[in-house]
């Protein structure tokens, strides 16, 4: 501290008798400071500030910087870790919507209930192929209804509600026009 006494000093271009006068201490006191033989008490040393108008940590030379950049960057790293921990929150929470709207989506796309069930089958009457199809509507299923190519075909669906029947009536009337059905 002493040497910072001396520098201030004479920056303030005071000599030691101008400045004990101003401290209201004889010019021996300020000569022991500088020399470092003793050091100003407290209530000294901010009357010292205030003359050369600098702070506390200045005229003791308590480097307060370096204590400020650490700090800051102490605060720097964990403001990043913080952040970083975030994000992963973040996207772990943007995954589970995604996955608990897929899963809805997808499951009620995916294990929705067949609307119909269909028997397929082809017969072939004077080398000509004709293709039927029964189709039973699961929520009517006593309706069965016939799509063919078989323009000749004379049988009602709407009277049948077993697959069977149906298929061996078709069957017996292509038989009857002298086809065979697969």
């Amino acid at each position: 501290m002493g040497n910072k006494i001396l520098e201030f000093r004479k920056q303030n271009n005071l000599s030691q008798e101008q400045l004990a006068e101003k401290m209201g201490v004889a010019r021996q006191t300020i000569s022991k400071w500088e020399l470092e033989e003793t050091s100003p008490d407290i209530e000294q040393s901010k009357k010292l500030s205030q003359i050369f108008n600098v702070s506390l940590d200045d005229l003791t030379d308590n480097d307060i910087k370096n204590v400020i950049i650490s700090k800051v960057s102490n605060t720097e790293k964990l403001t990043k870790v913080v952040i970083n921990i975030l994000k992963i929150i973040l996207l772990a929470l943007i995954i589970l919507v995604i996955i608990a709207v897929s899963k809805i989506f997808f499951e009620e796309y995916f294990s929705a209930k067949p609307i119909s069930t269909t028997l397929s089958f082809s017969c072939t009457i004077d080398d000509e192929t004709y293709s039927y199809r029964i189709l039973q509507y699961l929520d009517k299923p006593n309706v069965l209804q016939i799509y063919t190519d078989d323009s000749n075909l004379n049988i009602d669906s709407t009277k049948y509600d077993d697959y069977n029947w149906l298929y061996s009536d078709i069957n017996n009337n292509v038989v009857s026009r002298g086809g065979t059905c697969n």
